[in-house]
């Protein structure tokens, strides 16, 4: 083919031979005389992680006519030295220096990847090649115009390219500050990183932002895929929840993020050939683990792996294509090469977000339904718990010579807390206080059959001890998982004969007319957990004036903001101090005195409360 009717540029890699001098000792003028070059046999060469210097020749009756190929390009952005000699009319050799080495306004001509004047030489030309990463060129005969007319070009392509990167982080960015997910900002990472890595990769990393540094030229592409590689595994272990779902292999896919955080620091302190290497193994192992991860979830069904496994095979895809463009298999040139991945890469990277975009959907549409179903659940729960509050006693005892005041404010919605009473006569009451365990409907259940369970003792209403007992084998068996705890009190105020006894429940107090308070605490078993219990009953004799006064754990149990509970300590503090206070202000001291305490209103507690106040009189 006749070198000067191709057009404005020449692909001249195969007109090249190569030799590869390992130990990087042989002098310019040696070269010819040792070196044993070897033809090249593809236009797009890949040396891999090479070792020594790569030295190429272009022997003289390969030149194609330097007045209309005046440039030579070494297509390529990962280059750290090229030197191109050559001979004129001399015996010496004349160097011209391009690389990552060189500033880019030291440079014979600036550029992204690296060219040369050729003038016309009559001698064999020798470059020489030196990079500690990965090594894949082509050689190109070009002339100043069409390498204008193909960098504009090629700058819009990318231009749209890393745009679009662009707008997919700061359209991802508003979002992750709106919904304040991690998976937005790991991918935010992730796409950051790789628009970093490409933009090394092809070139315009160093020729616009660091033209004069050789240090980040040469770092850039192992940190910024590195890290890439970090987020990516963050936001794919956060978005498949493999923590949940896969704890084993959480570990071994953390671990892969940790390592190339560790590569990261490989490349910063100069180990680049390394971290490069790195870099490679890394996404290796990283897409074999990914694979198995979404094999597993694909299998499961589960609907946040379909996206990334689509975006993870139309990866292995492009590896498929390019290895076919490898082999020679499928026509190719440098710049479908050079793109096919960042193509691929922005599909992937598109894929992702819309995975994003369908969780966020997925999620308001759980969010709904579960909206839904806590609203019917507090429409369920205020109806049980309007008819436990209707099912207690509408009046309290009226019982001769005694005062009574009875306070119960169930927790939120549905409380556990009930109280019944009997009274056959005028002189005559027996009262039962009982805490459900937990809270909500089935606390309402057990506590609508606690009081069917006190009516059925209402022929032992003088003895706590054997109407405890008796509620408790009715109601054994039926309370499972829940229990009941429960203090009884029975008073004849003509007798002045007062009876007390405890299943589980907090003690009752007895505070004489002197002032002085009896902590009542007989010993008895929870209700609903055993076959039969032992309950201990303590009788005391009471007179006018002498006060009791019975209660839930909710009163007991307040806590203040710094997390003391005021107890016992506080409730005898109480009482001390209020032993003159008339019997219809009690309630409202009581209430006034915990919510004090607590800083917050009673509504607001975890608790049910609930306390009885008798006072002879």
């Amino acid at each position: 083919m006749d070198k000067e009717d191709i057009g404005e540029r020449f692909i001249a890699t195969k007109e090249f031979s190569y030799w590869i001098d390992t130990k990087s000792n042989t002098g310019v003028d040696s070269v010819l005389k040792e070196g044993k070059f070897k033809p090249i046999q593809d236009e797009f060469v890949n040396f891999g992680f090479l070792k020594g210097t790569l030295w190429l020749r272009l022997d003289p009756e390969k030149f194609p006519n330097p007045t209309k190929f005046p440039l030579l390009l070494i297509q390529a952005h990962n280059i750290d030295l090229v030197e191109l000699y050559h001979k004129h009319d001399g015996d010496s050799f004349i160097v011209s220096k391009s690389g990552h080495i060189q500033p880019m306004f030291q440079r014979e001509f600036p550029h992204r990847n690296f060219v040369f004047r050729m003038g016309h030489q009559k001698e064999t030309i020798l470059i020489a090649i030196k990079s500690d990463i990965s090594l894949q060129f082509s050689i190109v005969f070009t002339n100043q115009r069409n390498l204008q007319r193909e960098d504009y070009v090629t700058q819009w392509v990318y231009g749209l390219f890393f745009g679009s990167l662009g707008i997919i982080i700061l359209y991802n960015l508003a979002i992750a500050f709106f919904v304040r997910d991690k998976s937005y900002f790991y991918y935010i990472g992730y796409v950051l990183f790789f628009g970093l890595g490409q933009l090394s990769l092809l070139g315009f990393f160093g020729y616009f932002f660091v033209p004069n540094s050789y240090y980040w030229k040469r770092v850039g592409i192992p940190v910024f895929f590195s890290l890439c590689l970090f987020f990516f595994v963050l936001f794919t272990a956060n978005f498949l929840k493999i923590k949940v779902r896969l704890p084993r292999t959480t570990r071994f896919y953390h671990l892969l993020g940790a390592f190339s955080l560790f590569n990261v620091c490989i490349a910063l302190f100069g180990g680049i050939a390394e971290s490069s290497i790195g870099v490679s193994w890394l996404s290796v192992i990283i897409c074999l683990t990914l694979f198995g991860i979404l094999i597993w979830g694909l299998k499961k069904r589960i609907r946040s792996f379909y996206y990334i496994s689509i975006a993870f095979f139309l990866l292995l895809f492009t590896c498929m294509i390019y290895g076919l463009l490898k082999f020679g298999i499928l026509p190719s040139n440098p710049f479908f090469e050079e793109m096919l991945f960042p193509i691929a890469s922005l599909a992937d990277i598109t894929l992702f977000a819309f995975a994003l975009a369908d969780r966020i959907q997925l999620l308001r549409q759980e969010k709904d339904l579960a909206l839904a179903q806590v609203t019917s659940l507090r429409r369920e729960r205020k109806i049980s718990r309007d008819i436990l509050m209707q099912s207690l006693p509408k009046t309290n005892p009226d019982v001769k010579n005694l005062q009574i005041q009875i306070y119960i404010q169930p927790m939120k919605d549905v409380g556990g807390d009930f109280y019944e009473y009997h009274s056959p006569n005028p002189y005559e009451l027996g009262i039962v206080l009982c805490d459900v365990s937990g809270h909500g409907i089935p606390a309402s259940l057990i506590s609508a059959m606690g009081k069917v369970a006190f009516t059925t003792q209402k022929d032992s209403i003088s003895s706590p001890k054997q109407v405890l007992e008796g509620m408790n084998r009715v109601l054994y068996g039926n309370c499972s998982p829940q229990y009941v705890t429960a203090s009884y009190l029975y008073l004849n105020s003509s007798t002045n004969v007062w009876r007390f006894g405890r299943a589980g429940h907090p003690s009752a107090f007895l505070q004489r007319a002197s002032g002085e308070i009896i902590k009542v605490h007989p010993k008895g078993k929870i209700i609903g957990v055993f076959p039969e219990i032992q309950i201990d009953e303590i009788t005391y004799p009471v007179f006018p004036k002498d006060r009791i006064l019975l209660l839930s754990d909710g009163v007991l149990e307040c806590f203040d903001p710094k997390g003391n509970m005021f107890g016992d300590a506080g409730l005898l503090d109480f009482l001390k101090t209020n032993r003159e206070l008339p019997n219809h202000l009690f309630k409202g001291k009581l209430i006034q005195e915990l919510e004090s305490f607590s800083n917050r209103e009673i509504k607001d507690w975890e608790d049910d409360l609930t306390f009885i106040f008798l006072e002879l009189v």
